[in-house]
């Protein structure tokens, strides 16, 4: 069964993304907000991390406010998994029209997947089954 990281947005500020997410059956889910020992970052970063290595895929939900830890997790996820320029075929990035700066988003475009939402996350998740 392949691991899934869950980074970004909490279901709070993401339309409950990653409680769907977690409907998907196949996938053993990693929630750092709920995975992770969360009451300092002196626990939770290297907490992250460690799930980030034992995790297959990660799916990372940008939403429009600023996300740097989130930026953190993918980047950390897409160094260990790839060589430099190549795009990892097991990142899947949500991001939305609406999402700045736009500058940024060519340069995202070449880590993964990036998508507009969750379904079409969810769809190509199910694919790296």
């Amino acid at each position: 069964m392949k691991q899934v990281y869950l980074a970004g947005q909490s279901n709070e500020h993401a339309e409950n993304s990653k409680e769907k997410f977690k409907s998907l059956g196949g996938f053993k889910f990693i929630d750092p907000e709920v995975d992770s020992d969360q009451s300092s970052p002196r626990t939770f970063f290297p907490d992250d991390l460690r799930h980030i290595d034992n995790s297959d895929i990660l799916v990372a939900n940008s939403g429009i406010a600023p996300s740097e830890a989130m930026w953190t997790e993918v980047g950390y996820f897409y160094a260990r998994k790839t060589k430099p320029g190549e795009i990892c075929n097991n990142l899947i990035i949500i991001w939305k029209d609406e999402r700045n700066p736009k500058w940024s988003k060519p340069f995202i475009d070449m880590m993964g997947h990036v998508v507009l939402s969750v379904d079409e996350a969810m769809t190509i998740l199910k694919q790296l089954a």
